[in-house]
């Protein structure tokens, strides 16, 4: 299970834009988001004074509907070889194996990990979790499915009982 990292804090607006595009919005509403977007101001007031405008380069509302779907759409073209489930700021590769197969896990968490660099975002490897879950009646099966490493990592294994 891979969590990305402050997901919605992360969002390269520009990058969004390209990836709405395909979707057949009409160009008003592309420009509509772009306005959105681009070039906003945010400031902090406490009582009747007002911190200095910061402009966020990134960052869709978290909590709002199209703050999650254009969240969504930026992660839709996240592909591995693996099946591959998104949700939120989550998503979770799986693989089932049996003693003879040779686990290509790794592959795809390293091809998640790629494209997170090329947009923009990345993969918290303190909150991704390795889970198996193993039907071996002698409980050996554990040992032949090696450790998943995000960018040289080892990431946790959440244990499971074997059943």
């Amino acid at each position: 299970m891979l969590d990305f990292s402050k997901a919605f804090d992360l969002i390269n607006h520009h990058l969004l834009l390209d990836k709405l595009q395909p979707y057949g919005l009409p160009a008003h509403m592309l420009r509509w988001m772009a306005t959105s977007l681009l070039d906003r101001a945010q400031r902090v007031k406490i009582g009747n004074e007002y911190s200095h405008s910061g402009h966020p380069s990134g960052e869709v509302q978290q909590g709002t509907l199209s703050g999650l779907k254009c969240f969504l759409v930026y992660i839709n073209d996240l592909r591995t070889t693996v099946p591959l489930y998104k949700y939120v700021d989550d998503s979770t590769l799986f693989e089932i194996c049996d003693r003879n197969y040779v686990s290509v896990i790794q592959e795809s968490v390293d091809i998640a990990a790629k494209w997170t660099e090329q947009n923009d975002i990345k993969i918290n490897s303190e909150k991704s979790k390795e889970i198996i879950i193993s039907f071996a009646q002698d409980g050996n099966f554990r040992s032949t499915i090696p450790n998943i490493k995000i960018v040289g990592r080892d990431i946790a294994q959440v244990a499971m009982p074997n059943y």
